[in-house]
C-alpha cells in the first residue's frame, strides 16, 4: 500500500506477521479505549435515566473524539512501522479493495485476512488480560454494535458508508503515487478518527471486519451474550462499501491503475528524406 516495490521483498509469512501485529495494536489501543470509556462511565450519575450511561452519554462527542484519536494514533504508528513490509492494510476491507484491482494476489489476500482476524482476536484478549473482568462484563472489549434505538439495517448502512470513506481515503493517500508519502499515515488516521466521531453513536463505527469480529468473538468465549446477526450485517455492509470504493476510485481517474489519456502532443513535422 505504501511501497509496492518494498513490499515485494518480504515473504508472505513476514507480511502476515506484520498485518497481525498491526491490527493487534489497532484493537488493543482503539477498541481498548472504547472499553475503558464504558468502564469509566459505569456507576456515574444517571441524571434520572439509568440507561443513559455509556459512550457519548456523559461527554457527548468528546467521548468519541477521544476514541477516534486513539484509533488515529495507533493506525498512524502501524502505517509508518509496517507500511513498507505488508502495506499496512490492517483491515480486510482494504485488502479486498486491492484484490479487486489485482494489486494483491488471492492467496496473499487470504493470508492477510487470516492474519488480520487472528491479530484482532488476540488484541481483544489482551484488553481482557490487562483490565480483567470489567473489560468484557462492562466494556464488552470495545465490541461495536448498534446503539439503543438504532435498527440493525441503519447501523449496516452506516458501516457501509464509513468503510467506503475509509477505503477511499486509503486509495487516495497510500495508492495514489502523487500523494506525499510523509503524510500517508497521518491523513489515513485522521480520516478514520473523523468517521468514528460521526458514526460511533450509530453503529459503534467498526468500519473494519476484523476489528469488529475480534472483540465480539472474544466476548462470546468469555461468556458475554453477543448478537451474531450484527457480525453478518456488518461484514456484508463493510464488504460492499470497500468494493464500491474500489470501483469508484478508478472511475474518477485518481488511482494509478486508471487509464488516462495524455494531452495530445503535436505531431512532429515530416522530415524530407535527404538526397
Amino acid at each position: 500500500m505504501v511501497d509496492e516495490i518494498a513490499v515485494e521483498r518480504y515473504s508472505l509469512a513476514q507480511r502476515m506477521v506484520a498485518e497481525a501485529i498491526g491490527i493487534f495494536f489497532l484493537v488493543f489501543v482503539g477498541a481498548g479505549s472504547a472499553a475503558v470509556t464504558l468502564m469509566l462511565g459505569h456507576g456515574a450519575p444517571t441524571y434520572g435515566n439509568p440507561n443513559d450511561i455509556g459512550i457519548g452519554a456523559l461527554g457527548g462527542l468528546g467521548d468519541w473524539l477521544a476514541i477516534g484519536l486513539a484509533f488515529a494514533f495507533v493506525i498512524m504508528t502501524m502505517v509508518y512501522i509496517f507500511g513498507h513490509v505488508s502495506g499496512a492494510h490492517i483491515n480486510p476491507g482494504v485488502t479486498l479493495a486491492l484484490l479487486l484491482h489485482r494489486d494483491i494476489s488471492l492467496p496473499d489476500a487470504v493470508g492477510y485476512w487470516v492474519a488480520q482476524v487472528v491479530g484482532a482476536t488476540l488484541g481483544a484478549y489482551a484488553i481482557a488480560l490487562v483490565y480483567g473482568h470489567q473489560a468484557w462484563a462492562i466494556g464488552g472489549l470495545g465490541a461495536p454494535g448498534p446503539f439503543p434505538g438504532v435498527p440493525l439495517w441503519r447501523a449496516g448502512i452506516a458501516e457501509g458508508i464509513g468503510t467506503f470513506a475509509l477505503v477511499l481515503g486509503v486509495l487516495g493517500m497510500a495508492v495514489n503515487k502523487k500523494a506525499p508519502p510523509a503524510f500517508v499515515g497521518l491523513i489515513i488516521g485522521l480520516n478514520i478518527a473523523g468517521l468514528i466521531v460521526l458514526l460511533g453513536n450509530v453503529s459503534g463505527a467498526a468500519i473494519n471486519p476484523a476489528r469488529m469480529f475480534g472483540p465480539i468473538f472474544a466476548d462470546y468465549t468469555l461468556g458475554v451474550s453477543v448478537r451474531w446477526a450484527v457480525v453478518g450485517m456488518y461484514v456484508l455492509a463493510e464488504a460492499i462499501g470497500a468494493a464500491l470504493a474500489a470501483l469508484v476510485y478508478p472511475l474518477v481517474g485518481l488511482a494509478p491503475w486508471a487509464t488516462r489519456r495524455r494531452p495530445q502532443e503535436p505531431i512532429p513535422a515530416a522530415r524530407t528524406p535527404g538526397p
